[in-house]
C-alpha cells in the first residue's frame, strides 16, 4: 500500500485527517501484522475504526479499487494452514485463502510454508512457489 497523504484521502473520505491519524496509529501497532508494516488485516481494522469514529465516504455506493480489493480479500477467508496466527516468533508463515489451501497437495502446502518462513526473515512480501501461484490465480479469477 502506498503512503497516502491527507490530501489524497480528501477525495474519498469525509474526514481525511481522522483517516490518516487512525492509519498511522494502526500501522505502528502489532495487531494484524508487524509494527510498521501494512497489511490487508490492518486495512480491515482501519475501515472499522474509521467508521466507528463517525468517518464517512464521499462516494456512497461506489468503492475505490483499494476498497474493492479489501472487500474481495475479506470474503476469501485468508488463514494459515494450521489456522493459527501467521506471525510466529521470528518468522511469518504463509497466509492463503481457505479454498486454496484445500486445493494444494501436501507437498505444495509445505513448499508454500517453507518459502514464506525462509523469506519472511528479511521482508514482508514473499512470492509463492509457481504451482501454488497458479492455484491462487485460478481461485481469484472465478
Amino acid at each position: 500500500m502506498t503512503n497516502k497523504s491527507i490530501k489524497a484521502y480528501a477525495s474519498d473520505y469525509s474526514d481525511p485527517e481522522l483517516r490518516f491519524e487512525l492509519k498511522e496509529k494502526i500501522k505502528k501497532g502489532a495487531k494484524g501484522g508487524k509494527p510498521g508494516e501494512w497489511s490487508a488485516r490492518k486495512s480491515q481494522l482501519l475501515k472499522h475504526e474509521y467508521e466507528s469514529h463517525g468517518g464517512d465516504y464521499k462516494h456512497k455506493g461506489k468503492k475505490t479499487c483499494s476498497q474493492k480489493s479489501l472487500q474481495q480479500w475479506t470474503s476469501e477467508h485468508w488463514e494459515a494452514a494450521d489456522k493459527k496466527n501467521a506471525i510466529r516468533e521470528n518468522k511469518t508463515t504463509r497466509y492463503l485463502p481457505h479454498d486454496v489451501w484445500e486445493k494444494l497437495t501436501t507437498k505444495e502446502k509445505q513448499q508454500a510454508i517453507n518459502t514464506k518462513e525462509k523469506g519472511s526473515k528479511n521482508r514482508q512480501n514473499v512470492a509463492n512457489p509457481s504451482s501454488v501461484l497458479k492455484k491462487l490465480n485460478k481461485h481469484r479469477s472465478r
